[in-house]
């Protein structure tokens, strides 16, 4: 029978694994993750803050209000230079804005992840497990997917999407009947 902790494990679960996994492909695909992923992260994380000034919603401190704004960082080194020829200070701001981001994504993940969804400080600690154990593992599995698509996808698959094609994406000739 199931629970209502149950029941909010698997929602947080279930789209959280599902952008993991969409970012871990294209990581694996492509070796980066796509601008719109990084857009959608900073709208959710503009979003949680701005609802959280303006009203009792989460998150109430300031400590965590701030780790929302680390998505505004890479708008903000994106601004500054949008090129890969940086000079010595802009590669000093992409350094610091790379070091920002691995130090404090997870961060960013667990404020939007309790904000947007309360319920999740209240599971037990072996449903916060699942939870994250789930993110972790369908990152690895999207990486894993996305770095060996020739196995399963053609390069026609991607630009039917739309997408561009991976360096080993399956080229397949038809064949004459």
């Amino acid at each position: 029978m199931s629970t209502p902790s149950d029941r909010a494990t698997l929602l947080i679960t279930a789209a959280s694994a599902t952008v993991a996994f969409s970012v871990g492909f294209n990581f694996g695909a492509f070796g980066v993750v796509f601008f719109g992923q990084l857009l959608s992260i900073w709208v959710i994380a503009t979003v949680v803050l701005v609802a959280s000034l303006v009203s009792d919603l989460p998150p109430n401190t300031w400590p965590r209000r701030l780790v929302l704004l680390v998505p505004s960082l890479w708008l903000v080194a994106a601004w500054i230079d949008n090129t890969f020829a940086f000079d010595e200070n802009e590669k000093v701001v992409f350094a610091f804005t790379v070091a920002v981001t691995l130090f404090v994504l997870p961060a960013v993940g667990w404020v939007l992840i309790t904000a947007i969804n309360s319920d999740f400080t209240e599971l037990p600690g072996r449903n916060k497990g699942i939870v994250l154990v789930s993110v972790g593992l369908f990152i690895i599995i999207g990486f894993a997917f996305g770095a060996r698509n020739d196995f399963y996808l053609t390069c026609d698959d991607f630009k039917i999407s739309g997408n561009d094609l991976p360096a080993n994406c399956l080229e397949v000739t038809p064949v004459a009947p």
